[in-house]
């Protein structure tokens, strides 16, 4: 076991290294002053082993201290509006259903990672080992970080000692049972998958957890001490029998072989997968027809015979935004309390939309699928790089994407709107007016912010592999940015004028440097 341990830390280290290094690399100033041999320079190899602990340590405490964060500032907002139970019984409400959520995302066991695949399948390291030392691994960091939280919330919030110590028990537990029936599963011959154990009742399963999480506390519902330790004892009952079928489990070569192959066959390739999947959503109806003329007639085809991957999640967004205004705004009529609370949020809060609104957007799977399918060909004409005919496909696809955007943000700017109105309203009549136009302005936004980063850096290759830095860092810059206005309060009236000030001249230089610069950049690279 030890030696399994020793080989399994190894790899891991030495595939983390690799990737920094990479990354590193692919910054596009550091790209030309660091030498090829970079992999093999001590120092540098030195500094990506440090950061690769580091890397370690702060993985399994960032993810797991969010975690909680998120949980404790869901049970100060359900304290608002619940006032017959206590914070602790609150929290652990919503504790006990989260991990039932979050044994479908994470059974450790069956995890797809490439470090696994070299493990036991290129090294032929005993498969049994390998998966019981990184299980346990994963386990012994879990009950760490879970056991210095509940230390902190027994003190801090009065939750009895024996509750701690068994919800640390039971998570351990219930991840360990749906592991035992996975395991189980394929011994009878079927399929198994870590991030989906039930198939397609999994959604189903985490829908109703979730529910049964939020929905409960909200209408003065909550679980008492004594019944969430009982689910909490059965949930440690049936690890027992988990724990059974871990130690008792002796096809792990098997399973690894099927789980570590499907992924692998993804991962060696994803631009083909890529590309396959488009291909397969593409219509063949032949009866689609365009009666329009030039770029007009090619880009309506393009939307028609993709309106599977384009429409279809911006319908499915859009109702479940109308849904969740609908059952917010019910919520609000016959529960006042709630109301109180949620204006003021409402009129402070409107710059976490941007994060959500950037979230929902379709521009990249947009701009994805017209290089695969459109101007992957295209680009090879010159005629189609003229400054005056890129600008002309580009205002026509602009608004395309623009329509499609615009559905959920103003269901969703109409949603917040009344729920303003039927919480108590505002003195500022132009509060209605701003919830209203704000989301649709970041719609908007984010429709040309997407469509013109793709018209001036084209990231996409013959391959469909991403080769431009550049083209990364502004979307990875463009997510940190949204993110970090999750954290800020602003009046409605100030966050809501500057968005469709700024909305609106972005647009406009965003045109302007189209024409300008697309014509030397707008390329297939090499």
């Amino acid at each position: 076991m030890r030696q399994t341990l020793r080989i399994s830390f190894s790899l891991k280290n030495t595939y983390r290294v690799n990737s920094i290094l990479y990354a590193i690399k692919q910054i596009p100033i550091l790209r030309k002053i660091l030498p090829d041999a970079l992999y093999r320079m001590i120092g540098f190899k030195i500094a990506g082993h440090i950061m690769a602990y580091m890397w370690e340590v702060i993985s399994a405490i960032f993810g797991k201290a969010l975690y909680f964060g998120c949980l404790v500032g869901a049970t100060f907002f359900i304290g608002e509006s619940n006032h017959t139970a206590s914070f602790g019984e609150i929290f652990l409400h919503l504790f006990l259903f989260g991990t039932f959520i979050g044994t479908m995302s994470n059974t450790y066991m069956l995890s797809t990672h490439r470090t696994k695949y070299y493990a036991i399948m290129l090294l032929n390291v005993d498969a049994k080992k390998y998966n019981l030392v990184n299980y346990f691994y994963e386990i012994i960091k879990l009950v760490i970080c879970y056991s210095g939280a509940f230390a902190v919330l027994h003190f801090a919030a009065g939750i009895p000692w024996w509750l701690p110590i068994l919800s640390v028990i039971f998570t351990v537990c219930i991840k360990t049972a749906v592991v035992g029936y996975l395991l189980h599963s394929f011994e009878k011959g079927n399929t198994v998958d870590g991030t989906n154990p039930f198939g397609k009742l999994t959604l189903l399963y985490v829908i109703l957890c979730a529910l049964l999480a939020t929905v409960l506390p909200l209408v003065n519902f909550t679980l008492p001490y004594f019944a969430t330790g009982v689910i909490m004892a059965a949930g440690v009952v049936l690890g027992i029998f988990g724990f059974l079928k871990v130690f008792k489990f002796n096809q792990y070569r098997e399973v690894s072989r099927q789980t570590l192959t499907n992924a692998e066959i993804v991962r060696a390739n994803p631009q083909k997968n890529l590309r396959e999947n488009t291909v397969k959503t593409i219509s063949a109806d032949t009866s689609i027809k365009s009666s329009k003329n030039g770029f007009e007639y090619l880009n309506e085809l393009f939307i028609k015979r993709h309106r599977k991957i384009l429409w279809k999640p911006v319908v499915i967004i859009s109702a479940v935004a109308f849904t969740l205004f609908a059952v917010a705004n019910f919520a609000v009529i016959y529960v006042p309390e709630l109301g109180t609370e949620l204006n003021g949020i409402l009129l402070t809060s409107l710059p976490y939309f941007l994060f959500i609104m950037y979230a929902i957007n379709r521009g990249m799977s947009y701009t994805q699928a017209l290089f695969i399918n459109c101007d992957h060909s295209l680009l090879t004409y010159s005629v189609y790089k003229k400054p005056r005919n890129i600008l002309k496909l580009f205002t026509i696809r602009l608004r395309g994407i623009v329509k499609m955007n615009l559905l959920p943000g103003t269901i969703i700017g109409v949603g917040l709107s009344s729920l303003l109105f039927t919480s108590g309203g505002t003195d500022t009549p132009l509060n209605y007016l701003l919830l209203l136009l704000t989301p649709m302005a970041m719609s908007i936004f984010f429709s040309v912010h997407n469509l013109t980063i793709y018209y001036l850096l084209q990231p996409y290759n013959n391959s469909t592999e991403i080769k431009s830095g550049t083209y990364s860092i502004v979307m990875g810059a463009t997510y940190m940015l949204c993110y970090m206005f999750m954290n800020i309060e602003l009046p409605t009236l100030y966050f809501g004028v500057a968005v469709l000030g700024f909305s609106i001249v972005y647009c406009l230089a965003a045109c302007l440097l189209v024409y300008k610069k697309a014509p030397d950049t707008f390329r297939i690279r090499a």
